[in-house]
């Protein structure tokens, strides 16, 4: 009878160690995302009917901060109006309005408040691959013989000296134009030497892809406290996955892997998106009978 104890006693223990070393083999959970800023912000716009005659059933698009990003989460959103939201894969999110009636030269404004969580470091989270911002895109001329040999001669050893090496020559080589209503790629940014922020966004990113970084390019708003967005605040700058976390640089602003708790993102700027991001920068869209303002 001992015996038998002893030996269902060894079982047991091989069985307890055997379902510890699985559990220990199993992937284990992303650390609970942690955004402790909390920060409210709104923004409207004016949809106008330019027309002598009424206009009924007329949508228009909007766009909403991003549902959840490394640096943000969407914790509340309301709006004036009643909407639908549509997303892409890649996390982007935009509301879409349905004008019922809109009279002779009347016009409509649509409100919407957004409560937003955000903070100043990366958190892990389920999302696409980072290879996918690897490649060359529209604006974005990875291949282009000139931006392969600045890449080259930027290289260091690790990825994030390359980063500081790119970021340090892009700061300091491109000059800050302000705004330029076209947008005209990395390969024009580095031969005129100047740009703005978009454009500089899409040098930047060129550079790092470029090196084999994935860089994507983020496109939203600045607000260092609650705030009510206008159009000047609009900004571009990108994010680049490095030792195992995406970190935000804005050569624009000068802002290297900091302040992220003051950027609000809308898009993620990339090809193939099924609402054409890339296409357009626009924060809104819709039928082109409309006149539509950020106000």
């Amino acid at each position: 009878m001992l015996s038998v104890r002893r030996i269902s006693l060894v079982v047991l223990l091989l069985a307890l160690v055997s379902t510890v070393a699985y559990l220990m083999w199993l992937p284990q959970p992303v650390a609970e995302a942690d955004y402790p800023i909390e920060r409210t912000i709104k923004y409207s716009l004016t949809v106008k009917n330019p027309t002598n005659q009424p206009l009924q059933n007329t949508p228009f698009w909007l766009h909403a901060p991003l549902k959840q990003g490394v640096y943000q989460v969407l914790d509340a959103l309301t709006s004036s109006h009643p909407y639908q939201v549509e997303a892409d894969s890649s996390g982007n999110q935009r509301l879409k309005y349905n004008v019922d009636l809109l009279p002779p030269y009347g016009t409509k404004i649509y409100e919407v408040t957004a409560q937003l969580k955000l903070s100043p470091e990366p958190n892990a989270i389920a999302e696409i691959d980072s290879q996918t911002f690897l490649g060359e895109e529209t604006f974005i001329e990875v291949n282009a013989p000139k931006i392969k040999q600045l890449a080259q001669r930027l290289a260091a050893e690790s990825d994030a000296d390359t980063l500081k090496n790119i970021y340090r020559w892009v700061t300091t080589n491109i000059k800050k134009t302000g705004y330029i209503k076209r947008e005209q790629g990395a390969l024009q940014t580095l031969l005129a030497e100047a740009g703005d922020c978009t454009n500089t966004m899409y040098l930047f990113s060129a550079l790092s892809r470029a090196n084999g970084i994935p860089t994507r390019n983020m496109a939203g708003f600045t607000a260092k406290e609650n705030a009510v967005l206008r159009p000047r605040d609009y900004h571009n700058w990108v994010e680049v996955f490095v030792d195992g976390e995406w970190r935000l640089v804005d050569p624009d602003r000068e802002i290297f892997m900091d302040k992220a708790e003051e950027y609000i993102a809308m898009t993620i700027l990339r090809d193939g998106s099924s609402m054409e991001t890339r296409r357009s920068q626009r924060l809104f869209g819709g039928a082109e009978l409309l006149e539509i303002t950020m106000n």
